[in-house]
């Protein structure tokens, strides 16, 4: 599209007038311009809110028909998508209907579990993917002469253009014949529904505004997938949960979807169910619920659109400064090289999204062998030393993940022991709390006090004795990992079968170290005295400050002789 230019050096040029001395800026055409005296303002006052969503949705409109046609492949990739979305709509279109044939209270079990469901989708998509609806981003707008209003309207009707939004009204549709068998109910359903997909709409587009400035930062895809991951293993007891009978958790449907309905999720999938058996006060109540949440999430979504129009157009940099002082952990330990090491892999264990994977799937492992434990089986009895094992065989990546920095530690230099010494005290500091809450999660759940000594022992030959064997296998053996700044769920470049073997190895290693007192524990529980549970603890305690303390020395002379050697190898790690 042509350009006009407007002279920059003369300040008596007419507006528009075009030229073509050097000097000049480029500015968008007469036509494209806001009209009006007064400029942009004018303009902004001059055409109403939903006048401009009018616009926004039309330009999402030409924008998505645009990337149709584009390309072939990509009008293909979308029409195989439409047909596989209508036949999931089509599928759960088709069992909301018939379940429209059953007992009210089937039918309002569920409609409040679909809407609950629809709403999540929607509100969670955003987080999960950067790029969800990112057409109308409000990053992009911030230099047109738009109000918040009409922005917002714009939103939720480009919302429904696209195959997510058509697919979202046509399943909604086959809600509201779920309620068919009453006129009142089937009427008000029309409404509720609408109430519904503005929720779904505005808390979509409200969430996207929020995760604006989270998305820019460097580490939100690791969080994210940190997250997910937390989510997957807590996956467990929810397996457990519906593995004790299904018709168990059939039974406790609706009482779950009456409390669904008394919450934000559900409370407006619920009114027509209400009205059939004219309950107008919990009709009412439940709409005052669904419409407060409404407001609420308009108004925050307001004000999230406010501040990321604000740091599009740079002002929000102004105030994002932060004043650091002082060197942190640094300060606070040994002046010695491997208090140095220390005080850095602390950091890295709280900020690196690498390490702090570890930290949030501890919580959801003991949650997950809480609820798998519950039918009587014992296998909560090896969370704890799960747990050990785990951790002392974290630090094997710890040069990997140090990448390029590792030079650092060449260049001071660090004594290899004091490298050694300063990774497994950092892991240590984590390590010892986490196999200690475990013990306790095991103890309160079996109440097997009398196997406390014995377990301790377990864990303490894991835990310590498996951090000298991982010092010194890791001085010599190593594997790629995901580099500095990459997602923690990344899987490396270079990663090969020999790299997986040497893993196991290391991994076995370690679990070797629980064996001696392992034995005396099954002592212990055969012959009933706990002389052999004390004597399991001994055991641990010596075997595992034994094996530490020889896998710092010798894991520190091995680190001395190829330190340039392990650093070429970390280095190529991306």
């Amino acid at each position: 599209m042509a350009s006009t230019r407007v002279n920059a050096t003369e300040p008596n040029a007419a507006p528009g007038a075009a030229t073509s001395e050097q000097g000049a800026v480029h500015v968008a055409p007469e036509s494209l311009r806001p009209t009006g005296p007064a400029g942009p303002a004018t303009h902004a006052r001059a055409v109403g809110p939903l006048s401009e969503g009018l616009r926004m949705a039309a330009l999402k409109w030409h924008l998505l028909i645009n990337t149709l046609t584009r390309s072939t492949w990509i009008l293909v990739g979308t029409i195989l998508g439409a047909l596989y979305m209508l036949f999931v709509v089509g599928s759960f279109g088709f069992a909301l209907f018939m379940v429209g044939s059953e007992s009210l209270e089937i039918i309002r079990t569920a409609a409040v579990f679909f809407g609950a469901l629809l709403l999540l989708g929607w509100w969670i998509v955003p987080v999960v993917s950067s790029k969800a609806d990112s057409s109308l981003d409000p990053s992009r707008l911030a230099l047109f002469p738009l109000r918040i209003p009409g922005i917002q309207i714009g939103q939720i009707l480009g919302a429904v253009i696209g195959i997510p939004g058509i697919a979202t009204l046509l399943i909604t549709a086959a809600w509201i014949s779920t309620w068919r068998a009453s006129g009142i109910a089937l009427l008000l359903a029309i409404p509720c529904a609408l109430l519904g997909l503005l929720l779904a709409f505005v808390g979509s587009r409200a969430v996207t505004a929020l995760s604006a400035n989270f998305n820019k930062q460097r580490r939100a895809g690791e969080i994210i997938s940190i997250v997910l991951l937390g989510l997957v293993v807590l996956l467990g007891p929810l397996f457990a949960l519906i593995g004790r009978g299904v018709e168990q958790v059939w039974e406790q449907l609706p009482t779950w979807a009456g409390y669904l309905a008394w919450s934000p999720l559900g409370a407006a999938w619920a009114i027509p169910a209400d009205a059939a058996q004219s309950q107008w006060g919990a009709a009412l109540g439940r709409l005052a619920i669904a419409a407060a949440t409404l407001v609420v999430v308009v108004l925050v979504w307001r004000a999230a659109l406010h501040r990321a129009l604000a740091d599009a157009t740079g002002d929000a940099a102004r105030s994002g400064a932060k004043s650091v002082s002082g060197v942190g952990l640094f300060a606070r330990l040994p002046a010695t090289g491997w208090g140095a090491v220390m005080a850095r892999c602390l950091t890295y264990w709280v900020k690196d999204p690498r390490y702090s994977a570890t930290l949030l799937i501890l919580p959801a492992m003991a949650a997950a062998f809480w609820f798998i434990s519950q039918d009587g089986t014992g296998v909560i009895w090896i969370l704890p030393g799960l747990v050990a094992l785990l951790m002392a065989y974290a630090i094997s990546a710890d040069v990997g993940y140090d990448n390029t920095a590792f030079t650092l530690h060449i260049l001071a230099p660090v004594k290899g022991s004091h490298d050694r010494l300063g990774r497994a005290l950092a892991m240590l500091c984590i390590g010892v709390p986490a196999v200690i809450l475990m013990l306790a999660v095991t103890m309160v759940r079996t109440g097997g006090w009398g196997y406390l000594p014995g377990m301790v022992g377990i864990c303490s030959a894991l835990l310590l004795a498996g951090t000298g064997v991982v010092s010194v296998m890791s001085a010599r053996y190593t594997y790629p990992v995901p580099p500095p700044g990459a997602s923690p769920m990344k899987t490396p470049q270079g990663y090969t079968v020999l790299n997986v073997i040497i893993q196991f190895v290391i991994l076995g290693a370690v679990a070797l170290m629980a064996l001696p007192p392992m034995i005396l524990l099954i002592v212990q529980v055969v012959s009933g005295q706990a002389l052999w549970g004390w004597l399991a603890l001994a055991v641990g305690i010596v075997e595992g400050l034994g094996v530490f303390w020889l896998g710092i020395v010798l894991g520190g002379t091995w680190l001395d002789r190829r330190a340039p050697e392990l650093l070429q190898e970390v280095a190529q790690y991306r």
